[in-house]
Order: structure tokens, then sequence, then C-alpha cells
């Protein structure tokens, strides 16, 4: 299901249904984005070049909806046979890069990092999958929104949520810190949309030079210090945006909303 997304200071913002008056809340990646010390991009981005720099990110995101798409396909097809959901997800996962305008190389690229998890059965820790690519938000701190990638079951009957992402090379923990906050993020909107409490985050990073993919826990105790990170981010967000947000708000309270929720 796809939401109503709006660029408000060319940000990215969600409408909130159901609300009594309109509700415009910023994505999860645009708070943490934009929140976060952008030194070192900004010294990368000057050290490549611009043009480079928008090659490079424009490809890897091409790279990362790619992989996405690969893993949504294949945990979404009914088979139980991994074989023939193996083989209709990709060749539905094609047909979607085709359409979609990516170049060869950008679904090569997509299609080696969902083999990563695949061919090393990480699949096989999910026994149901319970939300995928949905909409999940709060209004914590001045309120989030955002899409998990992915809300599962394992066996032991726990809830997980799992967010998948791509990277060159492999990680060291310590550089994601921004990736816990956005799960720990996704946990505790999940818990209070749908009374659940989900037993611990997982981040998934497939990479270019290793075959074999990174799986970091959180566990229940390291949310709350990273949601507290979190937090303060989008009270900051709020307090430097809040205006601009609300001059939207009045705007398409008076003029109608530039289209509707799919």
């Amino acid at each position: 299901m796809s939401h109503l997304t709006v660029d408000i200071s060319r940000k990215r913002h969600y409408f909130i249904p159901g609300q009594e008056t309109p509700v415009f809340l910023p994505s999860v990646t645009t708070i943490i984005g934009t929140m976060s010390d952008k030194s070192g991009l900004e010294q990368w981005r000057k050290k490549v070049g611009e043009e480079k720099a928008d090659q490079i990110s424009k490809f890897s995101a091409n790279r990362g909806t790619m992989m996405h798409t690969h893993i949504e396909n294949y945990l979404s097809h009914e088979s139980e046979d991994k074989k023939i959901r193996l083989l209709e997800s990709l060749k539905k996962t094609h047909e979607d890069g085709i359409e979609s305008g990516f170049s060869k190389e950008e679904m090569a690229v997509g299609r080696k990092l969902f083999y990563n998890f695949y061919l090393n059965n990480s699949f096989d820790k999910i026994k149901r999958v319970v939300l995928q690519e949905a909409m999940l938000w709060s209004l914590n701190g001045g309120g989030y929104a955002g899409r998990t990638d992915n809300i599962y079951e394992d066996w032991d009957g726990f809830h997980v949520v799992s967010d998948f992402k791509t990277s060159r090379k492999p990680k060291k923990e310590e550089w994601i810190d921004g990736y816990k906050m956005q799960a720990s993020a996704y946990y505790v909107a999940y818990w209070e949309l749908y009374q659940v409490c989900p037993h611990r985050c997982e981040i998934w990073i497939s990479n270019e030079e290793d075959s074999q993919p990174q799986i970091f826990t959180i566990s229940k105790t390291e949310v709350k210090k990273w949601y507290a990170n979190f937090i303060d981010m989008v009270k900051a967000y709020h307090a430097q945006y809040g205006p601009e947000i609300r001059e939207y708000i009045e705007k398409v309270s008076k003029d109608g909303f530039p289209g509707q929720p799919a």
C-alpha cells in the first residue's frame, strides 16, 4: 500500500489519515539525515566532486531499491517451495526493474545483494511475515512516520523489526548508529499502533565485496537507548521546522491536498 508523501522544505513528510485535523509527519530517515552531523558526507562529496558523488549516490539508491524489491517479492510469494519462490520472484523483480528504467548493472548488483541473504539461508529465520513495507507512525516528540522494511515472526513466536541495508563493504557496528535509531523508531511505533511489543530489532546488511551478510541485533534494552537518542532528534527537528510544517498545513487546509492517499 502506498501513502501520500509531500515535500516540506525539501524534506519528505507523510500524510497521516484518520485525524481530526490534517497531520503531516516527517519521515524517520528525513529526521535522522537532517539532524545528524553531515560533515563526513560533505567532505566526501568535495573529494570526489559533485557530479561523481551524484552518480554514486544514484547507483547506490537504485541497486538498494532492486535488492529490496527482490526481498519483498520473494517473501510475499505464497509458495512454500523455496526454488519456486526464488524463480518467480526473480522473474517479477526483473520485470519491475526494466519497467522502472534501472540499468543492467544496477539490476545485477541488486540481485547479487539479494543472493547474499538467500544463499546464506538468512530468510530461514523468518517463520511468518507480519508486515512488509508498511507505514508506521507516532506522535512522540512531535511526531514521525516511515515505512518499515519488514516485521516478522521468528520460530520462537517473537515479533522482530528488521531493516535491510546495502553497502559496498562490510560495516563496523560503530558505523550504524543511524540504522539503530531508525529500527528503534519503527519498533516503538509498531508497539503503539498494534499493541504488540517486538522482541528485538535486526539490521540486515548485504555488501558488494563479501558474500557473507551481516545481521546486527538490537535488544529491548538497547532499543530504549537508541530510541531516546532518536526522540531528541525528533524534538530538535520540530523545533526547527515546526513553523514550516504548520504553514504547509494551513495552506492545504485552505487550498486542498495535492493528491489523495492511495
